[in-house]
């Protein structure tokens, strides 16, 4: 049996993600530091995919089963930076706890 495709997400959700990808870009960039932990690379992705999934104007629409891929690489990469952020805060309050923290 076939997988059922995700329904779309809701035109108010995708007209605000590009937005919502740049404020936790700097929301990172202010609490980590551009750059730090290897997260660019991550947050790059993101908006790579959401690009390929919410072309501009007069660019080619994903096919179907592209859009589906997409979608599972995009939810793939936000599940792995939200590990990501969940160990960092996780360290930098056992740094904070054990006398480790930034001085």
């Amino acid at each position: 049996m076939k997988p059922q495709a995700a329904p779309p997400a809701p035109a108010a959700t995708l007209d605000a993600a590009p937005a919502l990808l740049q404020e936790v870009r700097k929301t990172v960039a202010a609490r980590l530091g551009v750059g730090r932990h290897g997260l660019e690379p991550m947050l790059d992705e993101l908006g790579q995919t959401l690009a390929r999934l919410m072309p501009g104007p007069g660019d080619a629409r994903l096919s179907p089963e592209e859009q589906e891929k997409a979608r599972a690489s995009f939810a793939g990469t936000v599940d792995t930076l939200e590990d990501v952020l969940e160990a960092l805060h996780r360290a930098g309050r056992a740094g904070n706890v054990l006398g480790w923290g930034e001085r």
